[in-house]
């Protein structure tokens, strides 16, 4: 059995498309997108994509940027 390895990204929409914003999620589902929060008022979607299909979130029309999600951020110390 194949393990496909998710990554997970934040996805955001160009300004001219959040009038077709599920227009849009649809078309990245189509890529393998799987979408988990949608922050409609900013444009922002939430989600995973397989990692091979990563590049690919980025062609897709109406989107203005791609990027991995992080959780490695750290707080100076006092």
């Amino acid at each position: 059995m194949t393990v496909t390895k998710l990554l997970a990204v934040n996805v955001k929409i160009d300004g001219d498309y959040l009038d077709r914003l599920h227009e849009v999620v649809g078309k990245l589902q189509n890529e393998g997108f799987v979408l988990s929060e949608s922050l409609d008022a900013i444009g922002v979607l939430i989600g995973s994509v397989p990692a091979a299909a990563l590049g690919k979130l980025s062609a897709v029309q109406g989107v203005s940027a791609v990027e991995k999600s992080r959780s490695d951020y750290h707080t100076q110390e006092p």
